[in-house]
């Protein structure tokens, strides 16, 4: 009787990921995770969807239009990544007509500040760090997740694109973040960040809320100047 089998690189551990046998540790590098793009990579899926970039996913190779002035203003801090306050010097730079706040601080602080945010309509890019380390991670906050009792909505998760997974398929996101206690529903000291593939405390250090602008006329001119 004959069988397919697969032999493997004696150096190779296969489990739910693959593993180097020797450190126990996933073997697999993904393309992009050496850079610092992941604010980029959220300012553009925020530009997206507020009309300011046609394909997210091309910006780095188009020679002319909105794509392209995109690349000219954000490369320099691919490989550095950018802070929330050079972030929203990028926004005035682009020249998008959005107005972006920013709030650092405290986790529940910030969290209550994406809350806020999402509840008046507006995108959020936030930062977050595992509970015990000090790498710091980009999101794009694009709905939250809650009870709905009669006309009261209580949130109580945050609804995620994580630029570093991969892209959501019969999903509207492909990470979350639970940030209040089950039993009083209370602001949790921590979230919990949960992936395809994780799920961890985390710490939410900061945000930028990117808001339309008030003229509505003004927000028409910026978005026909984007497309052309």
């Amino acid at each position: 009787m004959e069988f397919i089998v697969q032999k493997l690189h004696a150096a190779l551990h296969p489990d739910q990921r693959l593993e180097v046998a020797a450190t126990r540790k996933v073997l697999h590098s993904a393309q992009g995770q050496w850079d610092s793009g992941c604010t980029l990579h959220c300012l553009a899926m925020a530009g997206a969807l507020l009309g300011r970039l046609p394909d997210t996913r091309l910006v780095s190779w188009q020679r002319r239009g909105a794509g392209a002035a995109f690349w000219d203003r954000v490369w320099p801090f691919y490989l550095s990544g950018a802070t929330m306050d050079e972030l929203a010097e990028l926004v005035f730079a682009l020249g998008w007509g959005l107005r972006p706040k920013v709030v650092e601080g405290t986790h529940r602080k910030v969290v209550a500040f994406c809350e806020e945010q999402l509840q008046r309509g507006h995108l959020v890019i936030l930062s977050w760090r595992p509970a015990r380390s000090t790498h710091l991670h980009a999101v794009l906050a694009i709905g939250f997740e809650g009870r709905q009792s009669g006309r009261t909505f209580q949130p109580s998760t945050l609804l995620l694109l994580d630029p570093a997974e991969n892209e959501p398929w019969l999903a509207s996101s492909n990470a979350r973040l639970s940030y209040r206690t089950e039993t009083s529903g209370k602001y949790a000291m921590y979230g919990t960040y949960v992936t395809a593939y994780s799920r961890q405390s985390a710490v939410v250090t900061g945000a930028l809320s990117i808001q339309l602008p008030r003229d509505k006329r003004a927000a028409r001119k910026a978005t026909a100047a984007a497309a052309a």
